[in-house]
């Protein structure tokens, strides 16, 4: 970047005494026509830096795009889950949005049907970012208000059962 702001550094040099006119009004002042000068190398100067300040975004780009491919996919996963909670939670009757949920044969269905519909509606590429079906029901189980007495063995196995049944998960 030091080879840059040197490049730049001596063109304007180069270019000041060609460009600086001075216009004597008065006997003991003088000015400057900073207009006209801008005017004259405002085009060299942008041919010069447009493409400098290009090359520098796109470098930039280069360096954020793993991070920021990152948080897009873990947002488009955590998107991904709280669609297939919500729409496990209307798919089951007996269900009510907003309230726990303590019978434990209704979470293990609305975790089945939450990841279905995660199956059949997103990209395979969000689907084994989030763990397969496997772990997408995972984070699904976490996600549902279940009971204090709800366990793991309890909701999500019989929830992974269902799928592998279905042939979700191998």
């Amino acid at each position: 970047m030091s080879r840059l702001f040197l490049a730049a550094l001596a063109f304007a040099c180069v270019c000041s005494p060609a460009l600086a006119e001075v216009a004597i009004t008065a006997p003991n002042s003088a000015s400057l026509p900073w207009g006209d000068w801008i005017l004259a190398v405002l085009p060299a100067v942008s041919n010069v830096l447009v493409p400098i300040a290009a090359g520098a975004i796109t470098a930039g780009i280069y360096k954020v795009a793993p991070w920021a491919a990152l948080v897009l996919s873990k947002q488009r996963v955590e998107t991904m889950v709280q669609g297939g909670a919500a729409y496990g939670m209307n798919a089951v009757a007996g269900v009510v949005k907003g309230k726990t949920i303590t019978i434990p044969h209704l979470g293990s269905a609305v975790i089945a049907e939450g990841v279905q519909h995660i199956i059949n509606t997103s990209p395979q590429r969000a689907i084994a970012k989030a763990g397969g079906a496997e772990g997408i029901a995972g984070m699904i189980f976490r996600s549902l208000p279940l009971d204090e007495h709800s366990s793991a063995s309890a909701i999500l196995q019989p929830a992974l059962d269902d799928l592998a049944q279905r042939g979700l998960i191998k």
